[in-house]
């Protein structure tokens, strides 16, 4: 039987890297080498130094990863995105190390390069670019190159709010390139003021590819908790990650949860259905749809319409099927299902290639064509076949 390793982000007091450091050596202590090991790579100037604290923190037990320096001049120095690039990438440390803290600045300066208007390599970090922020950033990116192979799941963002400095000024909550960073990622208001989700903790986000649902099943090996330095009232200012031990049966089929949709519609025509569910069909989360006609009130002909969504495409998807039909309504439900795997292929015919979708199925495999290739082949062959009919017509009219 495979398993793969899940990973739950509850991010109660916010997301920044020195949080997610601590909380990732909270759940997996036996990685600390790992980190020293990385961060002895980087050339940092004596002043600066680095720390692992663990304690009691607002009533619990959890890490803190400190950055220490002898002066504010020394931590918070800024780097060009180029001076990051030449620094990563030539001091030393692992080829996966390097690649992966490399992606999250190359996160960080698309946003910046977006919100001030300029290109990726002539983006300037400050807070983000400083000793400190290298530091959390290399030792993430360490920690989860010694994890590997991981599914991240995340709950929705407290957004803070108020306003940070920054050496742009004083600017609102969330700052520019944090929300930059996350467009499209469910976010809420929880009434606890100040910058909750930092840049940083924003790019690691976008470089964990995180699903955003904490529904998940499996069996629970343990968590980490990492703590920020600030203090927040009513709550701790805490990152936690549970860890669990997904499954993937051996005879071949996974499991997973998506939403699924209804909705019925009487006062629409079949041409008009028939354009909304092409529309709907092609929209991105979309996983599957049917429709049927149906008997509906006072008589009339009407449809229902069916389909099954990703999660975290859900709310754009029921947008879209209000401004595609009439409906005024839709019924949706979260609904598990049992997926076999799949492989994609193509195959080699006398006329032509095909492609051919294998499922391995617990009796067996099985392979099918997909419809529309063997479709074009046909028209192919009739189109072949006419061409030589009218040349034959021409030879005899000679």
């Amino acid at each position: 039987m495979q398993r793969k390793r899940l990973i739950r982000i509850d991010p109660l007091g916010g997301v920044a890297g020195d949080m997610m450091v601590a909380a990732l050596l909270d759940a997996f202590p036996e990685h600390e080498s790992a980190l020293a090991d990385a961060l002895a790579c980087l050339p940092l100037p004596p002043p600066v130094s680095w720390r692992i604290e663990q304690g009691t923190f607002s009533g619990f037990q959890g890490k803190r990863f400190h950055v220490a320096a002898a002066s504010d001049h020394e931590a918070h120095s800024h780097h060009h995105y180029g001076d990051l690039v030449e620094l990563i990438g030539h001091c030393g440390l692992p080829p996966g190390v390097a690649s992966r803290a490399l992606d999250i600045y190359a996160l960080l300066a698309d946003a910046e390069a977006t919100v001030h208007g300029v290109t990726r390599r002539q983006v300037a970090f400050h807070e983000v670019g400083a000793w400190d922020s290298v530091i959390d950033v290399v030792a993430v990116a360490a920690l989860l190159e010694a994890i590997g192979d991981t599914e991240w799941l995340c709950g929705s963002l407290p957004m803070g709010s108020g306003r940070v400095h920054t050496d742009h000024g004083w600017v609102s909550v969330p700052a520019p390139a944090t929300s930059e960073l996350l467009a499209g990622m469910p976010v809420h208001d929880d009434g606890v003021a100040g910058e909750r989700i930092t840049p940083t903790g924003a790019s690691i986000l976008r470089h964990l590819d995180c699903h955003f649902d904490t529904r998940c099943a499996g069996r629970l090996l343990g968590s980490g908790t990492g703590f920020g330095s600030r203090e927040l009232q009513g709550r701790a200012n805490a990152l936690r990650l549970l860890v669990l031990e997904g499954t993937e049966q051996a005879s071949g089929f996974s499991h997973d949860r998506v939403v699924q949709a209804v909705f019925d519609v009487d006062d629409q025509t079949p041409e008009d259905i028939a354009i909304a569910v092409d529309l709907l069909r092609d929209m991105p989360g979309v996983l599957d749809l049917s429709q049927d006609t149906r008997a509906s009130k006072k008589g009339r002909l009407g449809f229902r319409i069916e389909l099954l969504a990703q999660p975290e495409h859900v709310d754009d998807i029921l947008a879209a099927c209000f401004r595609q039909t009439t409906t005024l309504g839709i019924r949706y439900h979260d609904v598990e299902r049992a997926l076999l795997t799949r492989e994609h292929g193509e195959a080699a015919t006398r006329h032509g290639s095909v492609r051919v979708k294998t499922a391995f199925r617990p009796s067996g495999d099985t392979r099918k064509a997909e419809a529309d290739d063997i479709a074009r082949l046909r028209q192919s062959q009739r189109q072949r076949q006419q061409a030589r009919v009218e040349a034959e017509h021409v030879r005899e009219d000679e």
